[in-house]
């Protein structure tokens, strides 16, 4: 469950905001306040571009039982890959990762070691959120520091 700490916010203000994930910790991240908006008892209300952002950091650094296509996608996405990016770093097809992203299939044994091992490295290369002002699009790539994902 996600903790968002908003005793004092309004709208118009970016929110701090406290993401678990799981034993390895929480991480806090401010949302930007054009991702926000107050619902009609005045609570935050999160707009898609703040939940791909905190879909996003949970696929980085979490690390779920089963590999659900949300997940996957989640995952693909965080590390600004394309399908037939994350196909080629996987060693299948275009088609392969499409048929997990639809839930038509799940990836297998090795593929979910593949994944995995992917998503090891993602966690230590580091990321860096970037929000679009204009477009309220949201980016996740790794740390321009620490080298291309």
């Amino acid at each position: 469950m996600t903790i968002a700490t908003a005793p004092t916010w309004k709208p118009g203000m970016d929110l701090p905001y406290v993401v678990p994930l799981g034993e390895h910790g929480m991480l806090a991240i401010r949302l930007r306040a054009a991702w926000i908006r107050a619902d009609r008892s005045g609570r935050p209300l999160l707009l898609p571009p703040a939940v791909r952002v905190l879909d996003r950091l949970r696929a980085t650094f979490t690390t779920p039982a089963t590999l659900t296509p949300g997940f996957i996608i989640s995952l693909r996405e965080a590390m600004g890959l394309t399908q037939a990016q994350f196909a080629g770093r996987l060693g299948v097809t275009k088609m392969t990762v499409s048929r997990w992203e639809c839930g038509k299939m799940r990836p297998g044994a090795v593929a979910t070691a593949a994944i995995r091992k992917l998503q090891l490295q993602s966690q230590r290369k580091g990321v860096k959120i970037v929000g679009h002002a204009r477009t309220n699009q949201v980016s996740l790539t790794s740390h321009p520091r620490l080298g291309r994902m």
